[in-house]
This record gives structure tokens, C-alpha cells and sequence, in this order.
């Protein structure tokens, strides 16, 4: 069933609290109460000490998971953090200046698993306690630690034995081994884990796309919110919002007047003059940029640029300064659909997937003008799109949510 900006459906009384929260989330509010990441230091037996800030690491993130792997091979374990917002992924070198010594061992299963999962490792050091630790799949909510293990050593105190216990074999015992890093088959002998560089030029250079830049593989129709100015032929448009103190706006605006980008029809507003004499179409600017990136009431940053093919459909959104060789590409691309579109949205090269080809969601998009309040341009957007509206089996209970509001 699809769900608008307030969770329920149509025709329906909102009354979930974990919509509540969630439409609070997409408002920009944390999920998790702005806590700041905690770091606790374990002092020996007597007790811990709270050293997030010392640490580098309390910052106001909404933090999901910690992953810890020897990332740079230097012999201290570095941090991954993973969020719920954006960054979505923190990496935090352990640049500790103290020289540092570490025994990573790579385990790799015959008889068991080929990742060892449940095998245990014993490191018995001269004249210390053995360190004891277990390869395990799954160490934090949307993200694990390397199954790799990592001890850590003190300077000139030797290994004397390492004990592998295999899941469901025997116990393997090797010895002369030092600080380093080792691959280790079940039944084989370790082998050294080096680790290189990747060869120049080998790593796949990134597409070059404008700042903010995003191609729509769901053309969103919109000829209601964004009317084609009159008396101009079936062009592509592009609808930019600005503001009076936006030097973003005046720069891109200044370089158009020199040489106004062609194939297209430029339409400006300004925000602070849509505010006091169009706040509905302000208010519909927002709606449509949200409804990409599901969020809600969110002040908007401009220059902010709505790409509109001839037919009236949303083709790509530009938050900040167009790049003019990017915007020729993307007119360029204005006729492409279903799976080369759908290629053409990614910002890098990759692979879908997924067999199903994504599609605007226009009753998504009433669902969420009914939301705002806006049955005027509710009314008018379903009378234009009706024919694509139809064929949605809930396209009946949107009807009877539309004439109910408008009943009362």
C-alpha cells in the first residue's frame, strides 16, 4: 500500500507513532537525539574512563555500527563507523605515534566454512596470559568487522606458539611466527599476507557530474507545478530557483547572460519573491525536490535547478551551479528510457541488480500534495494525469481522500 508523508494510506486517519518518528527524521531531526559517540577505555580491572573527547570519535552522528580491521597493515586496528544519516560512512585512521606491533592471521577453512566461521584462535606469548579470540559473522547492526583477526603485541616479547581450533577437526599448532601479517589454510603452514598498492591508473576514474547533480531514472510528470511559458515551442525547460544573496546564483546567472545555454528554455524565481506573491508554487518547488530524497520541510539550497523535458516530466535536479558540458549531456539524454535510463541515473559505472526498472510514482506525489494540504494543486495534477493514475489500484481510495478533505 503506498504510504504518503504522514505513513498511512489513503482514506485514512494517521495514528502510528513510528511514522511520527519517521516523518520527524525526514524534517531533519536525529534519530537518535543528537547523543554524541561515546568512547569508554578500559582501564585494566578498575573500571572504565569516558575519553570520547580525547578521542577524535564523539561526534554527533547518528552512529549505527563500529567495524575495527588493521585497514593500513601498520599494526594498530583502525574504525569504520557506519550512520544512519549522511556521512553514512566515517573512516578513522589510528595514526597512534608509538610503534606499534600487531599479528593479523587470515584463517581459511577446508572442512568447516571456507571463512572459518567459529574456529578459535590461542596466541601464547612468553611470559604473558594467551590471548584467545573467535572468527564470527555479524559483529554490528548493517555492518561486520573483519573476519581477520588481530592481536595486539608488546615490543621484544616473542610468540611462542599459535593453537587453531577448527570447527569440527582437529587442533593445529604452529610456531615460529612473529609480528606480521599471515594467511592461514587448514592443514597448510602460514603464509605471509603482503599487502600492495594498487597499480596506477588501474582504479576506475569516476564519471564527471556536476555538483549536486542528479539524473532521474523516475521521470516524475510535472507540467502542473511547472507550467511551459507561454507562447514557446515544445523545448526542454529549466526552471532554477535563486536568492537575492546567493553569490552561487549570481555567478551562474551573470555567465547565462553572457552565453544563455542552448536547446532549452530558462525560467529564474526568486525564492524571497515567490515567498511573499507565490508561496504555493514554493511550497510545490519543495514538494517535488523531496519527494526524491524523502525528505520533508527542509529549507531549500540554491541555486537550486529543475531539468523539464518537453513533455513535462522532471528529468534531472541540480543543486548549486550547472555544469554546462553536464547539462548538454543530460539534454542529449532526454529521449533515453527503461534500462539504458536506468544506467544513465548512476553517478559511476556499476551494474544493477535488481531486473526491475524503476517508475515515477505520480499517486506517491498526490499522496504527499494531500499530505501538505494542497488540494487545489492535488485536484488539478489528477485531472491532468488521470489516464496514468487509473490504472493504480488505490487510485479509488485516493479519490475518496481527496473528496473527503475537501468535504469538511
Amino acid at each position: 500500500m503506498p504510504l504518503g508523508n504522514s505513513g498511512s494510506s489513503p482514506g485514512l486517519v494517521r495514528s502510528n507513532p513510528a511514522q511520527d518518528l519517521i516523518e520527524s527524521v525526514r524534517r531533519g531531526s536525529s534519530f537518535s537525539g543528537n547523543e554524541r559517540h561515546v568512547v569508554y577505555q578500559n582501564n585494566k580491572g578498575n573500571g572504565f574512563s569516558d575519553i570520547s573527547g580525547v578521542s577524535g570519535l564523539d561526534l554527533p552522528d547518528d552512529g549505527r555500527a563500529a567495524c575495527f580491521t588493521d585497514w593500513d597493515n601498520d599494526g594498530d586496528l583502525d574504525l569504520w563507523v557506519n550512520n544512519r544519516n549522511a556521512p553514512q560512512i566515517r573512516f578513522f585512521r589510528n595514526n597512534n605515534p608509538a610503534k606499534m606491533q600487531g599479528l593479523t592471521v587470515k584463517l581459511v577453512g577446508k572442512s568447516c566454512s571456507l571463512d572459518a566461521i567459529g574456529a578459535r584462535v590461542i596466541l601464547y606469548l612468553k611470559g604473558q596470559k594467551p590471548q584467545t579470540k573467535s572468527v564470527t559473522a555479524g559483529s554490528g547492526f548493517l555492518a561486520q568487522s573483519s573476519k581477520t583477526l588481530h592481536f595486539g603485541l608488546q615490543e621484544n616479547i616473542p610468540i611462542e606458539k599459535l593453537v587453531i581450533h577448527w570447527p569440527g577437526s582437529k587442533m593445529e599448532t604452529h610456531a615460529g611466527i612473529s609480528a606480521g601479517s599471515y594467511v592461514i589454510a587448514q592443514g597448510e603452514p602460514p603464509r605471509a599476507l603482503t599487502l600492495k598498492d594498487p597499480a596506477p591508473g588501474k582504479a576506475p576514474a569516476p564519471a564527471e557530474h556536476g555538483a549536486g547533480r542528479t539524473f532521474l531514472a523516475q521521470r516524475l510528470p510535472v507540467k502542473t507545478v511547472f507550467p511551459t511559458p507561454v507562447g514557446t515551442t515544445r523545448e526542454p525547460s529549466l526552471v532554477v530557483l535563486a536568492s537575492e544573496d546567493c553569490q552561487q546564483c549570481k555567478s551562474q546567472l551573470g555567465k547565462w547572460q553572457e552565453s544563455p545555454p542552448e536547446g532549452l528554455i530558462p525560467s529564474v524565481y526568486y525564492m524571497e519573491k515567490l515567498q511573499d506573491e507565490r508561496p504555493i508554487l514554493l511550497q510545490l518547488a519543495r514538494l517535488v525536490h523531496d519527494h526524491f530524497f524523502y525528505i520533508t520541510d527542509r529549507s531549500l539550497q540554491t541555486p537550486l535547478s529543475f531539468l523539464i523535458d518537453p513533455e513535462g516530466r522532471l528529468c534531472a535536479i541540480y543543486r548549486g551551479q550547472v555544469n554546462d558540458a553536464i547539462l548538454k549531456k543530460d539534454l542529449a539524454g532526454l529521449k533515453i528510457q527503461g534500462e539504458e535510463l536506468r544506467l544513465a541515473s548512476l553517478p559511476f559505472p556499476g551494474q544493477w541488480q535488481s531486473g526491475t526498472v524503476p517508475r515515477a510514482e505520480p499517486l506517491a506525489f498526490v499522496e504527499e500534495l494531500l499530505d501538505a494540504g494542497l488540494l487545489g494543486p492535488a485536484r488539478l495534477y489528477i485531472n491532468e494525469y488521470r489516464p496514468l493514475l487509473e490504472p493504480d489500484e488505490f487510485f479509488p481510495q485516493l479519490l475518496a481522500r481527496l473528496q473527503s478533505m475537501e468535504n469538511r
